[in-house]
């Protein structure tokens, strides 16, 4: 695809939310920090110098640094552009309600057309593979070199997203453990739900005896030795329904005076390891890749609010992120058919179940 084609470009509301953090980003010159509740903090802000997008053709820079109103266009080598940046802003508020406001899946957002023209964008978003969506060289202070950090997007428009999506990688395997030995009788047709709390209900309990990834059993034990147990857990109180929300589901653990003894943990100990589960996963740990213990959207994490704002947490204000991560997720239950979990099966003389960890923001 090149900017003469007239072929349609259309996504979801979160795929155009990327273009529109790019261009709003772009033309601010600036991107402000947040609170844990996304309130933004007026007085701590980042000065952008550049913007680089990766796209399926190569790579697109977008450099601002002359701070004279216009931004020079070049694919690293090559200058393709100088564009107004006051001819960029004014279509921006335009492009976002476009975004709100439509309905359906997938559509075609007319007012990015001519923006994505100027700015010589051949795709609404970066290249997939990658946990860093846009790279953004900012004026720091603290340094006094001009690192190019990965920046995460997350959008606020439409269902709300996943931070960890399911796969037969997040799958979790417990032994059914019975006083008297004898198998717990399900059908079928029960859901996970049901087939977790019928266990409990006759006296069963699970067992955490592994995870269906070595790789991700491997990546976990990079936050703690333990964690695996920690996150096996959490899956047992939300799919008994006792709790979904990962404050909620720590409190839960937290209370559990005999598995807070067996792991000898304290409760600030389980709130820190889970917060620091939550930002590895969201800024570079994947399930099915081993995971070097470094962060891949190595600046942070950027936010499209519902009201336009855009909002980011850099990683030296981590502790705001990861209290961002904590409030302000949940568990939630995936196909049990497509990933292979919920069901009540016989392996190895004992009675066997899966349980599979899925990810999602509140909102």
């Amino acid at each position: 695809m090149t900017n003469k084609t007239k072929t349609t470009i259309t996504g979801n509301k979160g795929e155009w939310s990327e273009f529109y953090a790019f261009i709003k980003i772009l033309t601010d010159g600036k991107v402000f920090t947040a609170d844990k509740n996304l309130k933004i903090l007026e007085d701590h802000f980042h000065i952008v110098l550049k913007i680089i997008r990766q796209e399926a053709i190569g790579k697109k820079e977008y450099d601002i640094s002359k701070n004279d109103g216009r931004v020079v266009v070049s694919d690293g080598n090559t200058e393709l552009a100088i564009v107004d940046l006051e001819k960029i802003k004014g279509g921006v508020a335009n492009v976002f309600e476009q975004i709100k406001n439509s309905k359906g899946t997938t559509f075609e957002v007319a007012s990015a057309a001519s923006p994505m023209h100027d700015l010589h964008c051949t795709q609404m978003r970066a290249s997939s593979g990658k946990k860093a969506d846009l790279t953004i060289v900012l004026h720091d202070k603290k340094s006094p070199e001009f690192q190019e950090l990965g920046f995460s997007i997350k959008s606020m428009l439409g269902s709300p997203a996943t931070l960890l999506n399911a796969s037969g990688a997040t799958n979790f395997l417990y032994r059914i453990a019975t006083e008297d030995n004898q198998p717990v009788q399900s059908s079928d047709d029960m859901s996970v739900r049901d087939a977790t709390k019928l266990t409990y209900g006759v006296g069963a309990q699970l067992e955490f005896i592994g995870m269906d990834s070595d790789v991700f059993r491997r990546n976990l034990r990079k936050i703690d030795s333990i964690f695996p147990e920690i996150v096996a857990q959490m899956l047992r109180h939300y799919y008994m329904g006792e709790a979904t929300t990962i404050n909620d589901l720590a409190n839960k653990i937290a209370d559990d005076s005999v598995f807070m003894g067996r792991i000898d943990f304290t409760k600030e100990m389980l709130v820190m390891n889970i917060k620091r589960f939550l930002s590895s996963i969201a800024l570079g740990m994947m399930p099915s890749k081993d995971w070097d213990g470094y962060t891949e959207a190595h600046g942070g994490y950027i936010i499209v609010k519902e009201d336009g704002d855009v909002v980011c947490y850099h990683l030296y204000n981590r502790d705001k992120f990861e209290d961002y991560l904590f409030h302000n997720t949940k568990l939630d239950t995936p196909s049990t058919t497509r990933h292979g979990f919920g069901k009540i099966y016989k392996e190895n003389d004992e009675q066997r179940m899966k349980l599979n960890l899925q990810i999602r923001f509140l909102k």
